[in-house]
This record gives C-alpha cells, structure tokens and sequence, in this order.
C-alpha cells in the first residue's frame, strides 16, 4: 500500500531530505524536494520528488571544502554510484550506505 508524501517526509531524518534550488534565469529560481537515496564517502545521491524524477549528485572533493552539485542525465553513473554505496556490496574500495527512502521511490512512483 503506498504511503502518502507527506507521511513519509515527517517520519524522514531531516539528514536525508533536501531542498535543491535551481536558477532557471537570472530572475527566476525553482525549488524541488529532494531524498537522500545513496551515498559514498565522497558523494550524495539525491532524488527530486517532483512528477518527473531526477537525480541530482552532492561531490565533496577529498582534498578541498569545494562542493559539486550536478543533476544527472546519464543513467549509467546513478547505477555506479548506487553499486559503489552498496547495491553490490564494497566496491572500487568504498563502502556506502542504500536508504530506505529508495525504496519508497520504487513503491510510490
């Protein structure tokens, strides 16, 4: 039985949620809810919940406080980023962390 957003959000750890701003112009700044689904030592992935999903990456550089903020648009680096936080295991030499919040993603599309 799928779980209404609102109930899921107030039982998420505040760690876990996110508020992405995007500028669309120089006017113009649109905000998207977002979950924590993944994470390595270095990166977050995130995922918007807006009708159409998108995934979005959280890159702390390990020899800097610079952060990355990108949204992905090839699917094949969220499948590498989920297997290097666990989806198999320890890989490439890091160990990460699946949430639960990808799995109410997958049961409440």
């Amino acid at each position: 039985m799928p779980l209404d957003l609102a109930s899921f959000l107030h039982h998420t750890p505040e760690s876990e949620k996110t508020t992405v701003y995007v500028h669309l112009d120089e006017d113009e700044i649109a905000s998207y809810e977002a979950l924590l689904v993944a994470q390595t030592r270095w990166r977050k992935l995130y995922i918007t919940l807006e009708p159409k999903r998108r995934y979005l990456t959280h890159t702390q550089q390990p020899d800097g406080e610079e952060v990355e903020i990108d949204f992905l648009q090839d699917y094949e680096e969220v499948e590498a980023i989920m297997e290097d936080a666990g989806l198999d295991g320890i890989h490439d030499g890091e160990q990460g962390i699946l949430y639960h919040n990808l799995l109410y993603l997958l049961m409440n599309p």
